[in-house]
């Protein structure tokens, strides 16, 4: 039987690798009751190590940290897979749609190639590059490039979108809550994945279970601004009931 202490940093470890901990699931792999686990999430929420979320727990980290692309694409990729196959019968058959950067909706690429009848604009330059040489109109936003996540954002960015309308958009989130919405770390961003969502007759975001109950710096947008919203059976139920009560269609992949 392991000592209060030693549980507690095998719980942290978890945590701060998957993003997040369930209570249950961390007290079936420590051999004790998920009540002792609870306490020890909230001894380590006292001490500003997690937050408590319903279920269990999420790093405190995830509030100010921005993952690179590739520790990005190691995390959850299976579920960004499935959200992204799901969500591609979204996509229309012919017009213009938004896609925005990120890892989730770059699982997108396989699908979005070689639809002469359709117009994708993004600002991901990893998108863009995977259908650009498809029969798939393609359209790279101008503007500076972000090296964190090779996304086009900044005035360039905004004045050539400001013009443009699309049918459809596919945004991607670094956290998601019924309270503050849709975060991003970065201003910049946001404001893209806002105009994108402004411009579009129809939204839909792409989330996996990670990104729930996180919260970033910048709000641009909210459950009202969401028609469609693509998780992964790992996604509490908690958080499906509660954007679903507030009109948003959710379907897991």
């Amino acid at each position: 039987m392991l000592l209060a202490e030693e549980r507690r940093l095998r719980i942290v470890d978890w945590t701060l690798n998957d993003g997040r901990i369930d209570a249950a699931e961390a007290a079936n792999k420590l051999g004790v009751a998920t009540e002792t686990v609870r306490r020890d999430l909230d001894v380590l929420q006292r001490r500003g190590i997690l937050r408590r979320v319903h279920g269990g727990a999420i790093a405190l980290e995830r509030f100010a940290h921005e993952y690179t692309i590739s520790e990005r694409l190691n995390r959850n990729s299976d579920a960004k897979r499935r959200i992204a196959e799901t969500a591609a019968q979204y996509i229309p058959r012919e017009g213009c749609i938004f896609v925005d950067g990120g890892t989730t909706t770059e699982f997108l690429a396989t699908t979005l190639r070689n639809r002469k009848d359709l117009l994708v604009v993004t600002n991901s330059v990893t998108l863009a590059s995977k259908i650009a040489d498809s029969s798939t109109k393609t359209h790279m936003l101008g503007g500076r490039i972000r090296p964190t996540t090779l996304s086009a954002v900044g005035a360039k960015t905004v004045e050539d979108l400001r013009q443009l309308n699309a049918v459809v958009s596919f945004i991607g989130v670094n956290g998601i809550s019924p309270e503050l919405g849709l975060t991003a770390y970065d201003t910049d961003e946001a404001l893209v994945k806002h105009i994108m969502i402004e411009n579009s007759v129809e939204r839909i975001v792409l989330a996996d279970n990670s990104k729930f109950g996180s919260i970033y710096p910048v709000t641009f947008g909210g459950p009202k601004d969401v028609d469609r919203l693509v998780t992964d059976l790992e996604t509490d139920d908690s958080f499906i009931d509660r954007f679903t009560g507030s009109g948003v269609e959710v379907v897991v992949a």
